[in-house]
């Protein structure tokens, strides 16, 4: 999720929960609720450790190392601002796991547990980044400097900030009972894809035989009809075949791309054997990113790579 959805669901929360207790702490929690995204400034210390875990969304987004950081950043908060570490401690603790859950909510798998564990899991509940969670919190953050602007009534502004927390709590809620509720109709070779829009997912449908692969992506709408974005069944040759298990390793070894369900498509030219994978957590509207392997034919050995953002079809 973006860092307006952390830090405004984040104060949210505190305002509904703790305000009577410890407001005094609030900059803590927003703070708190948006620490975990400035990983990607550990990204220059990945080529000095080679460690896929300072990646953005690596190690920094997990509940344990969440409790440590809070430890020791408050150590230094409580004593250059004279507060009580233990609240500081709990509540930086606390706001950062509320992170690390929200994302577990997006198709972005990340390691909750690290470093006990390198597990890394996704709820499928929400699309990472989105688009529609962005407006919705930009739309409130501006709401609230106009009212400021105009000296708004106290409980004008009390209103505003009970209406968006309540929203925000049913939106979830909503998201994770229709999730659920797809996920037990389906076959075992199907998989929900939540859509932009909360009323809209696609549900990905794909068989891998010794001689070929079925893909199906199916748009769907709680109250629409569905459409299909795009179906193929394509024939692989025994070499063929081969070379595509070639290519799910080569993609299997990108820390990012390891995380995400691929959409094969297959070219040859000038006895090029080409696999393209498009990745179906970051489909919007039918275009998403891909990375394509190229083959040689004849050696059947691995020639390059490369990537782009392009429509499924195409």
């Amino acid at each position: 999720m973006d860092i307006f959805t952390h830090s405004v669901f984040g104060a949210l929360l505190y305002i509904l929960f703790l305000k009577a207790v410890t407001f005094e702490y609030i900059i803590i929690a927003i703070f708190f609720s948006f620490l975990p995204d400035l990983d990607i400034f550990l990204f220059p210390l990945k080529r000095i450790f080679k460690s896929n875990y300072l990646e953005h969304r690596g190690g920094s987004h997990s509940y344990v190392v969440g409790i440590i950081i809070s430890a020791i950043l408050n150590i230094f908060f409580s004593i250059f601002r004279n507060k009580s570490f233990l609240i500081a401690w709990i509540i930086g603790s606390a706001f950062y796991g509320l992170h690390v859950s929200m994302d577990l909510l997006t198709t972005t798998k990340i390691p909750y547990l690290y470093p006990l564990s390198k597990k890394e899991y996704s709820f499928y509940v929400e699309k990472a980044g989105s688009s529609f969670t962005f407006m919705l919190s930009l739309i409130f953050l501006i709401i609230l400097l106009v009212m400021y602007h105009n000296s708004a009534s106290l409980s004008l502004f009390v209103s505003v900030i009970n209406f968006y927390t309540y929203f925000y709590l049913f939106y979830y809620l909503y998201r994770i009972i229709a999730k659920i509720w797809i996920n037990l109709h389906l076959k075992d070779n199907q998989k929900y894809f939540p859509g932009v829009l909360p009323f809209y997912f696609t549900i990905f449908e794909y068989d891998i035989t010794p001689d070929g692969v079925s893909l199906c992506i199916e748009k769907k709408s709680h109250f629409l009809t569905s459409k299909v974005i795009y179906k193929n069944h394509s024939v692989l040759e025994l070499e063929e075949m081969i070379l595509f298990k070639k290519a799910i390793e080569l993609c299997n070894q990108h820390y990012y791309y390891a995380k995400w369900t691929v959409l094969p498509i297959f070219f040859r030219e000038n006895g090029i054997f080409s696999v393209r994978f498009f990745f179906l957590e970051t489909m919007v509207r039918g275009r998403t990113h891909y990375i394509q392997f190229n083959f040689d034919t004849d050696t059947q050995q691995y020639i390059d790579s490369n990537q782009g953002y392009g429509h499924i079809t195409s």
